[in-house]
Protein backbone atom coordinates (compact mmCIF):
# COMPACT_ATOMS: atom_id res chain seq x y z
CA UNK A 1 0.00 0.00 0.00
CA UNK A 2 1.35 3.44 -0.89
CA UNK A 3 0.27 6.94 -0.03
CA UNK A 4 -1.45 8.93 -2.79
CA UNK A 5 -0.25 12.45 -3.52
CA UNK A 6 -2.73 14.87 -1.96
CA UNK A 7 -3.67 17.99 -3.91
CA UNK A 8 -5.29 20.90 -2.07
CA UNK A 9 -8.06 22.78 -3.92
CA UNK A 10 -10.03 25.45 -2.06
CA UNK A 11 -9.16 23.83 1.27
CA UNK A 12 -10.36 20.37 0.15
CA UNK A 13 -8.05 17.37 -0.26
CA UNK A 14 -8.04 15.65 -3.66
CA UNK A 15 -6.13 12.72 -5.15
CA UNK A 16 -5.89 11.15 -8.58
CA UNK A 17 -7.94 7.96 -8.65
CA UNK A 18 -5.59 4.97 -9.02
CA UNK A 19 -8.07 3.30 -11.40
CA UNK A 20 -9.06 6.03 -13.88
CA UNK A 21 -6.76 8.93 -12.88
CA UNK A 22 -9.65 11.40 -12.42
CA UNK A 23 -9.22 14.03 -9.74
CA UNK A 24 -11.50 13.07 -6.84
CA UNK A 25 -11.93 14.24 -3.25
CA UNK A 26 -10.07 12.20 -0.69
CA UNK A 27 -12.29 9.49 0.86
CA UNK A 28 -14.89 9.97 -1.89
CA UNK A 29 -16.15 7.47 -4.45
CA UNK A 30 -14.87 8.25 -7.93
CA UNK A 31 -17.03 8.26 -11.07
CA UNK A 32 -15.48 4.87 -11.91
CA UNK A 33 -16.88 3.59 -8.56
CA UNK A 34 -13.49 3.16 -6.86
CA UNK A 35 -13.65 4.15 -3.18
CA UNK A 36 -10.58 6.28 -2.56
CA UNK A 37 -9.03 5.90 0.87
CA UNK A 38 -5.95 8.07 0.41
CA UNK A 39 -3.81 4.95 0.20
CA UNK A 40 -3.42 2.69 -2.80
CA UNK A 41 -4.75 -0.60 -1.44
CA UNK A 42 -3.57 -3.22 -3.89
CA UNK A 43 -5.90 -5.75 -2.23
CA UNK A 44 -8.87 -3.45 -2.87
CA UNK A 45 -9.37 -2.27 0.72
CA UNK A 46 -13.08 -1.38 0.96
CA UNK A 47 -13.58 -2.18 -2.75
CA UNK A 48 -14.76 -5.58 -4.03
CA UNK A 49 -12.03 -5.78 -6.67
CA UNK A 50 -8.29 -5.53 -6.21
CA UNK A 51 -6.66 -2.45 -7.69
CA UNK A 52 -5.26 -4.46 -10.62
CA UNK A 53 -8.67 -6.06 -11.32
CA UNK A 54 -10.32 -2.62 -11.23
CA UNK A 55 -7.71 -1.13 -13.58
CA UNK A 56 -8.20 -3.99 -16.07
CA UNK A 57 -12.00 -3.73 -15.83
CA UNK A 58 -11.82 0.04 -16.35
CA UNK A 59 -9.60 -0.39 -19.40
CA UNK A 60 -12.15 -2.85 -20.84
CA UNK A 61 -15.09 -0.55 -20.06
CA UNK A 62 -16.50 -3.00 -17.51
CA UNK A 63 -15.94 -1.00 -14.36
CA UNK A 64 -19.61 -0.20 -13.67
CA UNK A 65 -20.81 -3.82 -13.56
CA UNK A 66 -18.81 -5.62 -10.88
CA UNK A 67 -17.22 -2.84 -8.89
CA UNK A 68 -17.72 -1.54 -5.35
Amino acid sequence: MTKAKIIMIDGEKYIHCPVCNRLVRLFDVCECNWENTGETNIDGGPNKLTLKEAQVAYAKGQIGRAHV
